[in-house]
């Protein structure tokens, strides 16, 4: 679908995995806290212009903690839950 991979819990798509990256998906109530840790989100080129989705980049330095790193999986997963289906 876009050259990565998705990562999924039961039918929620909470993740994207992009040359080594991980994105994870924000939304209105989980985007300050991607913001104020400095992430950066996930940008690609459509039709010659610049578009974004709501993931950003996980942060790296909290993916050694294994408690960080489910703390932000679980932020991503709200995010993904709370998000109308199709």
């Amino acid at each position: 679908m876009f050259g990565g991979h998705g990562l999924y819990c039961n039918r929620a798509f909470f993740a994207i995995v992009l040359d080594d990256v991980l994105y994870l998906k924000a939304d209105a109530q989980s985007r300050p806290r991607f913001i104020a840790a400095g992430l950066e989100p996930f940008v690609y080129s459509r039709q010659g212009k610049r578009a974004s989705l709501n993931y950003y980049r996980a942060p790296a330095e909290e993916l050694e903690s294994p408690e960080a790193a489910l703390d932000w999986a679980r932020e991503a997963l709200g995010a993904a839950l709370r998000s109308p289906t199709k």
